[in-house]
């Protein structure tokens, strides 16, 4: 034999098992070609029920303070009640939100905002010191933005307005 027909026969006899597979079953009398069953792989087992990771809580987002106008008697009212609960001068607390926003709670400079312009990573510390939520979006919120000043004049003073007291 030559070298081809040398090659072909073992080229053939690597394939003879998918020729087996491929081949007529005795049986078909259509003449269309049907697989023997000639394989029949074990079943994957399978685990009921099947294991799952455990879903991660997803925290709740602080809900953004809402644009609703404020009466002058609400904010009033709220330095009133701030001032005496953290028992601080009220004068001092109007006159520091006025220096600093004109009392427009919308105020903004850059990262400072809100009534006391409050810069984001101030008003975060000074709200975990009160154990309320950080979140920056409530800056523009006047009730809320009076609470913190009135808590930070308590505990540390003025200092964060120098140029608002004198």
């Amino acid at each position: 034999m030559d070298f081809f027909a040398k090659l072909f026969a073992k080229i053939g006899s690597l394939f003879l098992p998918a020729v087996i597979i491929l081949a007529p079953s005795p049986s078909a009398s259509s003449g269309l070609i049907s697989p023997s069953p000639s394989y029949n792989p074990s079943p994957i087992p399978s685990y009921s029920p099947s294991p799952s990771p455990t879903p991660k809580p997803t925290p709740k987002p602080s809900p953004s303070p809402s644009p609703s106008p404020v009466t002058a008697q609400q904010l009033d009212d709220w330095f009133t009640s701030f001032s005496n609960h953290f028992s601080i001068d009220r004068s001092k607390l109007w006159t520091v939100a006025v220096c600093e926003s004109g009392l427009n709670p919308n105020a903004r400079n850059g990262d400072y905002a809100g009534l006391f312009q409050f810069s984001s990573g101030t008003w975060r510390s000074t709200r975990a010191a009160m154990n309320l939520d950080g979140n920056p979006q409530l800056r523009f919120n006047p009730q809320e933005a009076i609470k913190t000043a009135a808590f930070k004049i308590s505990t540390v003073g003025l200092s964060a307005w120098p140029n608002c007291v004198k």
